[in-house]
């Protein structure tokens, strides 16, 4: 029996494994047949943005007319389609046809944006945002795409020194793409590293408000503003989130730190001329904590001379500022008569005692006017000088043979042409005549000054690009009080352009005119360390100025630096009286004649100001200016300090 049901199961097996081997022979023929039908066509669907030619494009090296379809053709043409993140969903089917099969891509579109509103934007109008923005209507969101609008929009805010975050973008079910802005506004304003200054003198500086919205720029004037206090080393500023609305408020914090700003020396020197001097000085910049200033100098025993000065930079709740100099000194001046007068010796002295008063107003942030006063004696000044001089029918030399005799530099006619030289006659000589009298007889000046003065540099005291422009007319007559009539006009132009990383092109043009009866002593000046350098000082003198000085600075570390500079100008014109009837000193120059100094210079910063050192070529010959300190601004007297909006510039700015 064992045996029987044994049998009967290998039958049954065998019978099986039969139908399994038939069947596995039967299967691959209807996937054989599919594979071996060929395309020949491919149809697209569902597109509405996306053109039918850009799908295709992205499946042609894979779905192509007359080649067979499989599977897995379809999976990369999918694929294909897929990438390039225009569709939610790609179908690839196919319709059977006579000569094999057509191939239908259905395709399912992303969402589109149908429009972008911005939310919150002050500072940037729609159309500016939507400029700065890659997104635009129509095109298919993409969060990838979304996500650099929002650093475009940040950058966009930034450029214009401005603060923006973006809360919020997103697109909603109607395709809106929405972006929320919140632009920055100051919370707070802190300042730190204060010791003697008081606060609200830094505070007067800041022009920038709580409330209002952060604005690179605007903190950068007001650091601008309180560094050209010229009490600090240095000013920087810090910037956080606000604590009261971290997402839309900041906080700035500026950073002071308060530098030396008072000053006592003593100092001895010897000469000929004046035996022993003793010198005393005391200045401070930040009087009292309040960035007033004030000195004194005191010059004894050799020579005896004082000058005070005090400076208010806020006299009034308008920043009006205030500058009063009471002086009495005494100086050593130059002059040089050139062809037209002989002098044994160039150099002269001088006390001038008085007092300047000046008070000046912002308009703008730019623009600031001022009115002034000055009231000086002038000592008379004494020479030996040898002068061609001559007496005519009139027993003098009259103005216009003056003129011919000194703009055409040769000897006057005599009066009488007819006259044999071996038989002259009374009256009609013509030669050298010494005269020891007054170089000028002095006087007492009475002056107003106007001005007015637009600052558009970046630093007051080391500027590197922007421009500054100022003019002045101050008049003098009995009408103030004065002895001497007379009015000057000056204009200067300054331009300052970087040249690289280190470099600096700064020009200086500057021009004056008097008219009225200028004594010598208000001349303008041109000559020295300040104004034609590789001259004498005060080399040239005249009743009008035209005067350039160009520079190239490098500065080869933050304490140290060269120069190259051309400088061309003139003193010239005029005829200056002396007490001597008939006796008169013309200006060299009767028009204006082209000087030039050229050369080098070096710079260098100290604790009392920066050391300037040039050395320049003339016509002449050479000249080595030396300068400690700040130097002031073109000069014939002392006064020149207080007239000027900023005593405390090089030659140019």
């Amino acid at each position: 029996m064992l045996g029987l049901r044994d049998l009967g199961v290998s039958h049954v097996a065998a019978a099986v494994l039969g139908l399994v081997v038939v069947l596995s022979c039967l299967a691959p023929l209807p996937l054989l047949a599919q594979e071996q039908q060929l395309i020949t066509g491919i149809t697209v669907t569902g597109n509405e943005y996306i053109s039918k030619d850009v799908i295709l494009a992205d499946v042609a090296d894979i779905l192509k007319i007359g080649e067979p379809f499989t599977p897995q053709k379809a999976q990369a043409a999918r694929k294909a389609v897929l990438d390039e993140g225009y569709f939610d969903d790609v179908m690839i089917s196919t319709k059977a046809v006579p000569e094999g099969v057509e191939v239908i891509i259905t395709v399912v579109e992303k969402q589109r944006i149908e429009k972008i509103l911005f939310v919150g934007n002050t500072v940037l109008t729609d159309q500016q945002l939507l400029d700065a923005i890659v997104s635009k209507v129509g095109h298919v969101i993409d969060p990838r795409i979304i996500r650099v609008d929002v650093t475009r929009i940040r950058d966009a805010y930034r450029k214009l020194g401005y603060i923006a975050n973006i809360s919020d973008a997103g697109v909603d079910k109607f395709g809106v793409l929405t972006f929320i802005i919140n632009e920055a506004h100051i919370e707070r304003i802190d300042v730190k590293g204060l010791k003697r200054t008081k606060e609200w003198v830094v505070r007067r500086q800041i022009h920038t408000k709580p409330g209002a919205l952060f604005r690179e720029q605007d903190v950068a004037a007001d650091i601008k503003r309180i560094f050209d206090l010229n009490i600090f080393e240095n000013v920087t500023s810090d910037i956080r989130a606000g604590e009261e609305d971290p997402l839309s408020g900041v906080i700035v914090q500026l950073n002071v730190k308060e530098k030396p700003t008072g000053q006592a020396s003593f100092a001895l020197a010897y000469s000929n001329l004046d035996n022993l001097v003793v010198m005393l000085s005391v200045q401070d910049s930040n009087l009292r904590g309040q960035a007033e200033r004030a000195s004194a100098n005191v010059e004894m025993f050799g020579r005896t001379s004082f000058d005070v000065r005090y400076y208010e930079p806020f006299l009034d709740a308008h920043d009006t500022a205030m500058d009063v100099s009471i002086f009495d000194m005494q100086r050593r001046r130059r002059f040089i008569g050139g062809t037209a007068i002989s002098l044994p010796e160039d150099e002269y002295d001088e006390r001038r005692t008085g007092t300047i008063i000046k008070f000046s107003r912002p308009t703008s942030e730019t623009d600031r006017w001022s009115v002034g006063f000055r009231q000086e004696k002038v000592s008379s000044s004494f020479m030996e000088a040898t002068q061609w001089l001559g007496n005519s029918g009139q027993g003098g030399i009259s103005p216009m043979q003056w003129d011919y005799y000194y703009g055409r530099r040769q000897p006057l006619p005599p009066d009488n042409p007819d006259l044999l030289p071996d038989k002259p006659e009374p009256g009609d000589g013509f030669g050298p005549i010494m005269v020891a009298a007054p170089l000028h007889p002095g006087g007492r000046v009475s002056a107003a000054t106007i001005g007015w003065v637009r600052d558009l540099r970046d630093s007051i005291n080391n500027p590197t690009s922007g421009s500054y422009i100022s003019s002045s007319w101050e008049t003098s007559g009995s009408l103030l009080g004065g002895e001497l009539s007379f009015n000057q006009v000056t204009a200067e132009y300054r331009f300052y352009k970087p040249l690289g990383k280190r470099g600096v092109l700064a020009m200086r043009l500057m021009g004056g005119v008097s008219f009225g009866s200028l004594p010598l002593f208000e001349s303008f000046v041109a000559g020295g360390a300040n104004t034609l350098r590789g001259y004498d000082e005060e080399r040239f003198r005249g009743e009008n100025l035209l005067l350039m000085n160009l520079e190239y600075r490098h500065n080869i570390s933050d304490k140290f630096g060269i120069v190259a500079f051309v400088d061309v100008g003139d003193a010239y014109g005029g005829t200056f009286p002396t007490i001597v009837p008939g006796f008169e000193i013309p200006a060299e120059d009767q028009g204006f004649s082209s000087h030039v100094g050229l050369g080098v210079g070096l710079r260098a910063a100290s604790p009392l100001g920066p050391i300037r050192l040039d050395f320049g070529f003339g016509s002449e010959g050479s000249q080595v200016h030396f300068g400690f300190g700040q130097v002031h601004p073109v000069s014939s007297t002392q006064r020149t300090a207080v007239r000027k909006e900023n005593p405390h510039e090089n030659v140019v700015g």
